[in-house]
């Protein structure tokens, strides 16, 4: 069976630049097409959803991936598209809010990190496990000009994101790859997706940038079997 197009939704960074090698990946088996964000206005899913709706195709079959902040969005763009999705896939994210009431506790203290420094470091431990300071420092690089304020207020839409109605809406087959090494969203906080009949859920012995750090395996297994079945 040929794979359709395959359409990918990047992360809180928002510039799909980190896909480069999941590209190369899948590329010799299906077209595919990265999406991107704006870097200002408004960043819920409702809004982005709706700049978003255009880009999902509306004469031909194709796939949707999204990947950590882009999760949820894939699940709203699912729900929405005049013409859905016939299959979903989710990387290291979630249907809900992993943070639950400590989530909505943090909220109102959000703003404290538009000050705060960050360094290459912090997103090798958090993103990598300390494993990857070379991509570390690209995505460093790439998001010291977004505006922090933009990266905030996606932080506040994970922490209030509920897409759980969303998702039970859905009837296309749903792969859920989880980062069984996650220091963003540890393995022991919920993602949401349990005891759906088309969801299935795959853990992957990966830190929380699963396609960054693996795209060629998770490809081969157990990504392009679902593509294709």
């Amino acid at each position: 069976m040929s794979v359709p197009l395959v359409i990918l939704l990047p992360g809180t960074d928002g510039t799909g630049v980190f896909f480069d090698a999941l590209v190369a990946a899948v590329s010799p088996h299906a077209e595919v097409r990265v999406l991107a964000y704006p870097q200002s206005g408004p960043q819920t899913y409702d809004h982005l959803g709706n700049l978003l709706l255009p880009h999902m195709p509306t004469d031909h079959d194709y796939i949707l991936v999204g990947e950590s902040f882009g999760g949820p969005l894939a699940i709203w763009l699912a729900a929405h598209a005049p013409r859905r999705p016939v299959k979903l896939v989710l990387g290291a994210t979630f249907a809900a809010s992993p943070f639950g009431r400590l989530g909505r506790w943090v909220l109102p203290l959000l703003w404290i990190g538009e000050h705060l420094p960050l360094w290459t470091w912090q997103i090798d431990l958090v993103l990598f496990n300390g494993r990857n300071r070379a991509i570390a420092h690209h995505i460093h690089q790439t998001v010291l000009p977004i505006p922090r304020r933009t990266l905030i207020a996606r932080a506040r839409t994970v922490l209030a994101c509920d897409q759980r109605a969303l998702i039970d809406r859905l009837t296309m087959p749903v792969l859920c790859l989880n980062a069984a090494r996650d220091r963003m969203i540890p393995p022991w906080l919920p993602r949401h997706f349990g005891g759906r009949p088309h969801v299935r859920v795959v853990n992957l012995d990966l830190p929380h940038m699963i396609f960054q750090s693996d795209a060629q395996g998770i490809v081969q297994d157990p990504l392009l079997p679902f593509l294709k079945d």
